[in-house]
């Protein structure tokens, strides 16, 4: 039997846990890591001299994308050659391309928000590999749900705190792009793999069904109790944050500061005008890119089961 050299993850010297508690601790460390949005994005647009003059690093984005974008559809490439089914592989990879340049043209502010992508990637991947080390029991419906939850948390830290000075909305626009991340970091995992066992992920999502059943009766506690709502009235002014107290003394978060944001279309700096999604639209096209995505884990382990019946 091989045996495959350790990673360096699994090498580091932590008594007492194995090498999937590794990885879930980075996971974590990086995770946490991605809040330090607002430092990152005053570190890329801030004007430095250079040998080539005054310039941002955020100037770069566009040839770095270019780069990234290429080294992608190489990486691709050579998936597809080592993957057993690369037609579905690569169905899936085209469906991919296309939500992403569909989000690109109508949803996205600016350029810099393509960070998103390698980002939530890397949460995806860095699970996955935490989740499923031998890459045989494709927790991709899971996985897609627990990175969309951590990237939900992230948008909303934004909007509370980490970027309130210039956030003025919750915005799933952010929380599907890094869906789709995290669906781009869980297609290269999986994507050369030899197919799963066909019984594999048969048992209940029961820690995902408990976790939507939570959200969704803290959703409705809240909006109920006006606690949280959905839109200001067009006379209350919403301060960073979107934390009001009401004139009665109780506490309000509003979800956007402005009722004129979710459902409409602002100017942008990628294009001229994106569109901002409104929470039943945002989470509509979440749970469809969901489902899609997560259908490449039961394509494959239902092409497993076929090629167990026939023997292949």
């Amino acid at each position: 039997m091989k045996i495959l050299p350790r990673s360096p993850i699994e090498m580091l010297p932590i008594p007492g846990r194995s090498a999937g508690t590794r990885w879930f601790l980075v996971a974590a460390v990086y995770t946490v890591g991605c809040l330090m949005h607002l430092r990152f994005s005053l570190w890329l647009v801030r004007t430095r001299e250079t040998a080539f003059g005054n310039l941002s690093y955020a100037q770069l984005v566009p040839a770095v994308a270019i780069a990234a974008a290429i080294a992608l559809a190489i990486g691709i490439a050579m998936q597809l050659r080592r993957s057993p089914r690369p037609w579905v592989t690569g169905g899936f990879w085209l469906a991919w391309v296309a939500a992403v340049a569909t989000a690109d043209r109508y949803l996205t502010f600016s350029l810099n928000e393509l960070a998103h992508y390698p980002q939530y990637a890397l949460v995806a991947w860095l699970l996955a590999r935490a989740m499923d080390p031998g890459r045989t029991r494709w927790h991709v419906g899971r996985l897609l749900f627990w990175t969309t939850l951590l990237g939900a948390g992230d948008e909303l830290l934004q909007y509370l705190w980490i970027t309130s000075s210039y956030s003025d909305y919750f915005d799933f626009n952010d929380c599907l792009v890094n869906l789709l991340g995290a669906a781009a970091g869980l297609l290269l995992y999986y994507g050369a793999a030899d197919l799963p066992s066909p019984d594999s992920e048969r048992t209940p999502p029961r820690a995902e069904a408990v976790a939507v059943a939570i959200m969704a009766f803290a959703v409705a506690a809240f909006l109920n109790s006006g606690l949280v709502a959905l839109s200001p009235a067009a006379s209350v002014v919403v301060p960073p944050g979107g934390t009001v107290r009401e004139s009665d003394g109780s506490w309000r978060l509003y979800l956007q500061r402005s009722p004129r944001f979710h459902g409409s279309w602002q100017g942008g700096q990628r294009h001229a005008e994106y569109y901002v999604l409104p929470p039943v639209a945002g989470l509509g096209f979440m749970l469809a890119a969901g489902l899609a995505f997560a259908g490449f884990g039961s394509m494959r382990r239902a092409l497993a089961r076929t090629r167990l019946r026939s023997g292949a």
